[in-house]
């Protein structure tokens, strides 16, 4: 039985015991659905309903393949900042990116900010001279289109003068 694109299938057994003397009903049924609508256009193994990108296929868990990001860290001496640049073949990924500068220590790194990038993957930061620094980028998801990886970039040391 087919109702409105959902396969239904009904399966009921009656029958009698006894007990004693006297017969007593016992009555079983058993309900199956299964929808036919919840396709997978892509072929990934991901219901399109619960696809983050039904039509391109991956074995990530969202469903959407995952983006590559690079993360360039430069100093510009005549503005005195270091400036990240994090680029992707998918732009999302590289737009409002969050980003962890690092400033290197013989012991252990110190973390000195945290910020999100601009729509266009830049951020400039002013840093004490002298020093090395180095940017991470957490990973992400742009909805609809990619898993976004995570970067490093390298380290950049900043002249003391």
């Amino acid at each position: 039985m087919l109702v409105r694109g959902a396969a239904v299938l009904l399966a009921a057994s009656v029958s009698t015991a006894t007990t004693g003397a006297l017969p007593v009903p016992h009555a079983a049924a058993v309900v199956s659905v299964v929808v036919a609508g919840d396709g997978d256009t892509d072929g990934d193994g991901l219901p399109d309903t619960g696809d983050g990108c039904p039509t391109v296929a991956s074995t990530n868990p969202t469903g959407c393949p995952t983006a590559p990001r690079r993360a360039a860290l430069t100093w510009l001496g005549g503005a005195a900042r270091l400036q990240v640049q994090v680029t992707s073949p998918v732009t999302s990924c590289a737009a409002r990116a969050r980003l962890v500068l690092w400033r290197v220590r013989a012991d252990r790194d110190v973390k000195l900010a945290g910020v999100i990038a601009s729509r266009h993957g830049r951020h400039r930061f002013r840093v004490p001279r002298g020093a090395t620094y180095y940017v991470t980028v957490a990973p992400s998801y742009s909805s609809g289109e990619a898993e976004c990886a995570k970067a490093v970039s390298r380290r950049v040391r900043v002249p003391r003068s």
